[in-house]
């Protein structure tokens, strides 16, 4: 915290007044996206004038007086404006509107300044190519107020976001309009998007349920991204970039614009291939789009593609804080010297203090153990592997100023999965020896020995045979395996638009999807012995069917269907004052699972759900403006949710999520001074939940186990947002934002029936009841207390200097609601990691050679975490993987990922 209060100082200090001269300063934006306008002409009197630099700005020295600027732009209706200079420089920035409609950004729901009642924040390529240094997209987004976002356990695309406390599931991610939210859990795996900064046009995050008028998962927010097309200047890029960790990665773009006859395309590859600064947690892939427009009659046709292939290890697991590092787990208050009767630490775990780049998930191997100069091999027991290429045909038909059609039909196909041990790697299976150079790493000697085909044990020679199935082959105990998920999701958009008169327009139209999840594990390395048992394929008689080679199936092997159809209709009702909209959507969504072990089918179960939602923006002054916007969301489960584990059998509750929200804001925009002030209030009920266990005694005194079915959960999301802008100079500005949330479970159940699960007691009969009560216990998994600040300086032309910094504080851990219950039996609050703060430095350079004056480059570096922080970024309390098991919802007791260290990032681009 101190750091944030000092460079908050530092910002706010940093104006200085000195004799200027005057000067006529702006910028030029795209009125839709935000997108800042390259080469826009601003000319006054007699052809004078100037065109706007690489960041859509303009400069004018002129002596005082009046002045008539005219603004014009390819594609853009020209803008007249009459300007006085009077005593001292002025700052203007001026919204064109494109003269063809924009198709994508009308398919996409994306929301206008002064205009649209719900809160949003659009990030523009200029600050992505900035501040995004190498991560995952998500990552920038930690200077939008009520966004949380990390890397978890650091691996390459492993990155999630929460918006107001809501997981990724449950926020909408569309691009150019066609959701992208897996169809069966609603996750988004950004390893299969890491190239989308390179085509990005605009990125638009709407929080709260936003505006789109599809049936989307929207309960925390929508993340827009409006990629490059026909819209886009003639331009081609190459971009490398390096870290300091070796990571290397390599961007060709090309966009032709507008060419005669209508045609447009746009290309981009790029190839990464590295190390994270995890232990051990390489990465490698390459990105591919092509995006070829037609512009004809009145249409604009678009056909794109893209997709990302790509392999990286990961840090799938957290850990507790002492495997990490001693002292953080000190200064916390655990007691890591405390010692039982035998002199065994009580609160250590057997590996520690090891640093927080600590990955366990790797070893080495010798396959043969008995030639010395066999390779010794680094195996790592995590890594994902996966290609999701989508592709999308759309038309869009203006028919005239009051009609505007739109189609889509578009396609995504899901190759690959994770590779992981069969079995759990045990805290013994891990390296104990402190001398040893590969102390806490997995001990795959030890499992390949296992393995193969003999071992020497103080008793003689014995062979790992398993009489069952063999006496001469040799059965592996633990392997390698890979769990496929393949999917095939082919979906249909079609939308009209109809303006009645000046005032009122409506919109309608159809959302249908069809999705095939195919799911399966396989044998992928035996370690060294010649099959594995597998007895889960009920088709299997005979006994040596259930040894598995390498490539077989194992374990489960099923399919998952979701058909889905959805019909909308908004009505806007606009003055130049006032903008009201309200929406009505209402989707039907159909389950069945297929499982091919079992040989058994659920069939179609369909479940409805509905939306409504409005809302209204007043602009009372030029400069300010209200608005409010409320809704109702009916929400069917995600598919997991409807079955019980691996089979095909129903749950018996699959009632809908319900989510009711209200919001209210305020805005104040001048060229000097900018700000947002919102306030929301969001009540999620019937959130599905694991059930809950206990134990208890019956009448006869003996300890029973017991389980409980929740009936859903609810919480209540409440909070406060403010984000501003000062411009203390037309070359120096100032960024701040606050959100201060209070997320908290809103749930109490009475008589809840518990049924025994222990041996000997009728399972269909409740032998106790209890009450449930989690009120009042906050939701974890995020920074409910987020604090930001930046400040960006351009000394001369092209230079930039820019320090961010952002405070992150109530990060209440990670927990399962439904066991929250301390040694009184009540329930407790889950620990709170310690508050951080973060520095990070951004600056860069852009000039030309005098002899090539139609290539710009531009050189950037960046130092992320500056003061090089100890952090936890994700905690979890009581977990079924961490080292020592204590249940208490403490320090202790919680397992964790620390962010990221002191990074150092420099890349190159060319423009031509």
């Amino acid at each position: 915290m101190k750091h944030f209060i000092l460079l908050t100082i530092l910002f706010a200090t940093s104006i200085s007044t000195f004799a200027q001269d005057l000067y006529i300063r702006g910028i030029v934006q795209d009125a839709k996206t935000g997108e800042t306008l390259i080469g826009a002409n601003v000319i006054y009197g007699e052809g004078q004038g100037t065109v706007t630099n690489f960041d859509g700005k303009f400069e004018l020295k002129l002596p005082q007086g009046a002045y008539t600027l005219n603004i014009s732009y390819v594609g853009y209706t020209k803008i007249e404006q009459n300007i006085l200079i009077d005593q001292k420089s002025i700052y203007k920035e001026f919204q064109m509107e494109s003269e063809v409609i924009d198709e994508v950004i009308i398919v996409a729901d994306v929301a206008r300044q002064r205009e649209t009642p719900v809160a949003f924040t659009n990030v523009l390529p200029a600050k992505i190519s900035e501040e995004l240094a190498g991560k995952d997209l998500p990552m920038v987004l930690n200077s939008t107020p009520g966004v949380y976002a990390t890397q978890q356990g650091g691996g390459d695309g492993d990155a999630r976001i929460t918006i107001r406390g809501f997981s990724q599931n449950n926020i909408a991610v569309m691009i150019d309009g066609i959701p992208v939210n897996d169809m069966e859990n609603g996750w988004v795996y950004w390893s299969n998007w890491f190239g989308l900064d390179a085509i990005m046009r605009s990125m638009q995050v709407q929080r709260g349920l936003g505006i789109s008028k599809l049936a989307l998962p929207s309960v925390g927010g929508t993340m827009n991204i409006i990629t490059k097309g026909i819209e886009s200047e003639r331009e081609g890029t190459i971009k490398q970039y390096i870290d300091n960790d070796g990571k290397l990665q390599t961007t060709l773009g090309y966009s032709s614009g507008l060419l005669k006859k209508g045609w447009g395309f746009t290309l981009a590859t790029s190839y990464k291939q590295g190390n994270t600064w995890i232990d051990e947690t390489g990465t490698k892939g390459w990105f591919y789009y092509f995006k070829v427009d037609k512009r004809w009659n009145n249409h604009i046709t678009s056909l794109t593609g893209f997709g990302a292939p790509q392999e990286h290890d990961q840090r799938s697991y957290k850990r507790s804080i002492a495997a990490y590092n001693l002292e953080y787990a000190r200064n916390v208050g655990i007691d890591v010297d405390a010692v039982d009767e035998k002199g065994n630490y009580i609160y250590r775990p057997d590996v520690n203090n090891i640093g927080t780049q600590y990955n366990y998930h790797w070893g080495t191997l010798r396959r043969d153990r008995y030639d010395s100069n066999a390779p010794l091999e680094t195996q790592n027991s995590k890594i994902n592997e996966y290609h999701k290429p989508q592709f999308s045909i759309r038309d869009s038909w203006n028919v005239n100023d009051k009609l505007f059609f739109s189609n889509t039909a578009y396609l995504s196909i899901g190759r690959g999965g994770g590779i992981s041990p069969r079995s759990s790697i045990k805290n013994n299976q891990l390296v104990q020896d402190p001398t040893n150079p590969y102390y806490g790493q997995t001990n795959f000697q030890s499992i390949y020995d296992q393995n193969t085909k003999t071992i020497q044990t103080p008793f003689g020679v014995q062979e790992p045979y398993d009489l069952n199935y063999s006496n001469s082959l040799f059965v592996s105990n633990n392997y390698l395996a890979k769990s496929s998920n393949e999917h095939i999701w082919y979906g249909y958009l079609s939308s009209i638009d109809y303006t009645l008169n000046p005032t009122i327009s409506i919109s309608g139209g159809i959302d249908l999807r069809s999705y095939k999840g195919s799911h399966y594990m396989t044998v992928y390395d035996l370690m060294g012995g010649d099959y594995a048992i597998d007895t889960d394929d009920n088709r299997m008689t005979d006994s040596t069917q259930h040894m598995k080679k390498e490539g077989d199936k194992i374990y489960y092997y099923e399919d998952g269907f979701v058909r889905y159809g959805g019909a909308f209709g908004q009505l806007e009702y606009k003055t130049g004052l006032l903008t009201t909209f309200i929406n009505v959507s209402t989707a039907l969504t159909g389950y069945n699972k297929k499982d091919y072990f079992k040989q058994t089918e659920s069939g179609w179960k369909n479940k409805s759900s509905f939306t409504i939602k409005g809302g209204a923006n007043y602009n009372f002054t030029e400069r300010s403006n209200v608005f409010m916007n409320l809704g109702y969301l009916s929400k069917v489960r995600p598919f997991n949710s409807f079955y019980s584990g691996y089979t095909t059998n129903f749950v018996k509750n699959t009632e809908n999520e319900r989510v009711k929200a209200i919001e209210i804001g305020y805005s104040y925009s001048s060229p000097k001074f900018s700000a947002n002030f919102n306030g929301y209030f969001t009540q999620w009920e019937n959130k599905p939940v694991n059930s809950i266990t206990d134990k208890i005694e019956d009448a006869d005194g003996t300890e029973v186990d017991v389980i409980g079915t929740i009936p859903g959960m609810d919480a209540r999301h409440t909070g406060i947002e403010i984000d501003f802008i000062y411009k203390i100079l037309h070359n120096l500005e100032f960024q701040g934002l606050v959100s201060l949330g209070d997320w908290i479970w809103d749930k109490k159940v009475d008589n809840l029936l518990m049924y025994p699960t222990t041996d000997g007691y009728d399972r269909d009969i409740p032998i106790d009841t209890i009450t449930f009560d989690v009120t009042g216990i906050h939701v974890g998994d995020a920074a409910q207390t987020q604090l930001g600040a930046s400040l960006r300086y351009e000394p001369i032309k092209g230079l930039y200097l820019s320090a961010r910094t952002t405070y992150f504080a109530r990060y209440y851990s990670d927990y399962n609601a439904e066991s929250t219950k301390g040694p009184d039996g009540k329930p407790k609050e889950p620990w709170i990691i310690p508050s951080y703060n973060l520095i990070d430095f951004h600056t860069g350079y852009r000039f030309k050679f005098n002899t090539l004056d139609k290539i710009t480059f531009n050189v950037r570096a960046s130092v992320t975490n500056v003061l090089n922080t100890m952090y936890i970024s994700d905690a979890k309390n009581n977990s079924g993987y961490i080292q020592k098991q204590f249940n208490e919802f403490d320090a202790k007791s919680a397992e964790v990922f620390f962010g990221a260290p002191r990074r150092y990032i420099l890349s190159l681009k060319i423009t031509f």
